[in-house]
């Protein structure tokens, strides 16, 4: 039985500047995704460092593509979501320059905000539709699934049947689906839905929690806000 479904949802923001493919590679199927929260006060300063954080990220030709994202009303209110995609597990085994990167994020990030989440997660290619999500949408709708113990296995069968089924239109043809690797509570899945504005939001419907039933303990859903000037392509 479903214990709790949060939502939150925004209520208006710019929309980015076109829409591009998500990242790298259809062949790559991992994601790293990290959430940081500006300190009191320091939203402004925290925009600042980052950015200056991602000129470094491009003055040391970084080859991978890195999104950023507000949220958007919610638990989660005022917290940033940076991640990575679109990669074989191996290359996180392999970033540009470690020691330079954790230096800079000491220099410009971590004096205006905490790191609260570090996690990777693998795209589940054949439960999703079309091409990788994220990309640079105005906004991204973030479903996630917190699944009792053992039925990870169960659910997965389930997500891979809805995705044989007829596709509908917009956003409901288009999905992304990650499976939490590394890094928190599992079994966690996150869904990703990519739609240009609150109206189109409102109107998704919920998947897959009505035939989840028993295997849900909790599921939550959130609106992230694409910041293009908090992002970095190489």
């Amino acid at each position: 039985m479903l214990k709790r479904v949060l939502v939150s949802i925004a209520v208006s923001a710019p929309l980015a500047e076109g829409t591009l493919c998500a990242q790298d590679s259809e062949l790559g199927r991992f994601a790293r995704m990290v959430v940081l929260a500006p300190k009191p006060g320091r939203d402004a300063d925290f925009e600042a460092g980052y950015e200056r954080h991602l000129a470094w990220h491009r003055s040391h030709r970084d080859p991978w593509t890195w999104y950023g994202w507000s949220f958007v009303l919610g638990n989660r209110l005022g917290q940033f979501m940076d991640g990575t995609f679109g990669h074989a597990a191996a290359d996180f085994d392999h970033p540009v320059n470690p020691a330079g990167d954790a230096a800079d994020n000491k220099a410009n990030v971590t004096p205006v905000a905490d790191f609260l989440s570090h996690g990777v997660y693998e795209r589940l290619v054949e439960s999703s539709r079309g091409p990788a999500l994220p990309d640079t949408t105005a906004f991204l709708v973030m479903t996630t699934y917190h699944l009792a113990p053992g039925r990870a296995a169960e659910f997965e069968r389930l997500l891979r049947e809805r995705a044989k089924s007829p596709a509908r239109s917009g956003a409901e043809a288009r999905y992304s689906w990650y499976r939490l690797r590394l890094g928190g509570d599992a079994p966690q899945y996150v869904l990703m839905r990519a739609v240009p504005s609150w109206e189109a939001a409102a109107g998704l419907s919920e998947p897959v929690a009505d035939a989840a039933g028993a295997m849900l303990e909790r599921v939550t859903v959130e609106l992230l806000r694409y910041r293009p000037t908090l992002s970095y392509r190489p």
